[in-house]
C-alpha cells in the first residue's frame, strides 16, 4: 500500500520507505484533485474552476486518463477523466474510503498572522504537518487586521498543500477573533491542554497526556502583559520553544513539530 509522498520524496510501501525519481514525485504531487463532496458509491464529479485549471492548463491531463480525488474530510479514490470542457472537467470516480495521514493528536494554533507571503508560507507549512485548525488572533500588538480576502486566499493554499502533501483532510482556518477573547473561550473546552507560547515559560511539557492541544502564538513583540496575565488566570500553560527569540512563523512550526510529530 502507498502512503503519501514527503519533501524526503519518498513513500512509504508495504512498510519501506522508496525513494521517488524526480517524474514520480511530480505525478504523485499533481495527479490529486480537490473534489467535495464525493459520491458515496462512485459516480459523475464535476472539477471546480481551480481544479479544471489545474488538471487542463498545468498539468496537461487528457480524457481516459486516471486521477485522485480527496473531499477534504478524510476520504479519497481514483477517477477517470471522462470530459474537458473549457470552464469544467467530468470525471467518473470509484467509490471513496477512508484514507487517514492525520496525527495521533489533534493541535488547533491560535496565532497573531504575519504579513504577506509570510502568513501564505506558514499556512502551507502547518497544513503539510498535519496541524488541524487555525485561529487567527488579534491581539493587543497586532499590526494589521485578518481580512476575509486573507482568509479566501489562506483557504487556497491549504487545499493545494494537501494535494501536494496526501493529506484527505483540510486543515481548518477559523474567523479572527481578539486573543483575550479566545483564551476565555477555549479555556471551557473540555479536556484540551493549553499552552501560550512564552520565552520565561517552562521549557518543555515533559510527557503530557495523549489529550487535544490548543497552542497560541503572539505577535512580534508577543503578548503583552495584560494577555498573558488574562491567560495564565484561565488556565493557559506557558512554554518556551527555546532560548531565542522566533517569529510568528518560526514559533508555529516549531511548536507543531514539538507538540504533535
Amino acid at each position: 500500500m502507498l502512503k503519501s509522498a514527503t519533501h524526503t520524496d519518498c513513500i512509504e510501501a508495504n512498510g519501506a520507505a522508496v525513494k521517488l525519481s524526480p517524474t514520480q514525485t511530480l505525478a504523485f504531487m499533481t495527479r490529486r484533485y480537490f473534489a467535495a463532496p464525493l459520491p458515496p458509491c462512485g459516480g459523475v464529479v464535476k472539477l471546480d474552476a481551480d481544479e479544471t485549471h489545474h488538471l487542463t492548463k498545468v498539468m496537461r491531463v487528457k480524457v481516459g486518463e486516471t486521477v485522485t480525488l480527496f473531499d477534504g474530510e478524510g476520504r479519497q479514490c481514483d477517477a477517470t477523466v471522462e470530459s474537458i470542457g473549457r470552464r469544467d472537467v467530468i470525471c467518473l470516480s470509484q467509490p471513496p474510503a477512508p484514507t487517514d495521514h492525520e496525527n495521533a493528536r489533534s493541535l488547533t494554533l491560535g496565532i497573531a498572522m504575519p504579513k504577506g507571503d509570510r502568513s501564505k508560507d506558514l499556512i502551507e507549512r502547518l497544513t503539510e504537518l498535519g496541524v488541524n485548525r487555525v485561529v487567527p488572533l488579534h491581539c493587543n500588538r497586532t499590526q494589521w487586521p485578518v481580512t476575509e480576502n486573507a482568509i479566501t486566499k489562506w483557504q487556497r493554499v491549504v487545499i493545494d498543500a494537501c494535494k501536494q502533501s496526501g493529506r484527505n483532510h483540510l486543515m481548518e482556518i477559523a474567523p479572527p477573533v481578539r486573543a483575550a477573547q479566545w483564551f476565555g473561550d477555549s479555556a471551557h473546552v473540555e479536556n484540551v491542554m493549553r499552552i501560550i507560547a512564552d520565552p520565561s515559560g517552562a521549557p518543555s511539557l515533559g510527557s503530557p497526556e495523549a489529550r487535544p492541544l490548543a497552542c497560541a502564538i503572539g505577535p512580534e513583540g508577543g503578548f503583552d502583559a495584560m494577555e498573558m496575565d488574562a491567560a495564565k488566570q484561565l488556565g493557559w500553560h506557558p512554554v518556551s520553544f527555546g532560548s531565542r527569540i522566533l517569529r510568528i512563523e518560526t514559533a508555529s512550526i516549531v511548536a507543531a513539530i514539538k507538540l504533535v510529530m
